[in-house]
């Protein structure tokens, strides 16, 4: 009986230091502006969460340069990226609807192109 009461102790000790992770796994393929994706090339992306509506207020952005695969596919975590607005681990969840809109730049620079923006569901 002690060891089972040894055991949930830490079980329950353990649940309550969990957190949740601060970042968003992203994953897209990178194309040209013919449709033609873009193997082994450095990309750079431009990741901007905004409160409310796709056109309402920017709370958070940050900056990759990252590599595509040979298949044109780019992955990155959301979060983990180079801060230029706000502070990903203070985003009020609660108070959204939040959208996520993403924008690239085929060359590796800083003109980005918007390619999307879409509302962030829970799951």
């Amino acid at each position: 009986m002690k060891r089972l009461l040894t055991l949930l102790f830490v079980a329950i000790s353990a649940a309550t230091f969990a957190q949740a992770p601060q970042g968003i796994n992203y994953q897209a393929v990178i194309r040209n502006n013919s449709g033609a994706i873009l193997p082994n090339q450095t990309v750079g992306m431009k990741i901007s969460i905004i409160q409310t509506s796709p056109i309402g207020t920017v709370v958070y952005e940050e900056l990759f340069t990252s590599t595509t695969s040979q298949f044109g596919l780019v992955n990155i975590v959301i979060g983990d990226g180079n801060p230029v607005l706000g502070n990903f681990a203070t985003i009020d969840w609660s108070a959204g609807p939040y959208f996520v809109e993403v924008a690239a730049d085929e060359t590796g620079g800083t003109n980005y192109a918007v390619l999307g923006n879409q509302q962030l569901m829970s799951v």
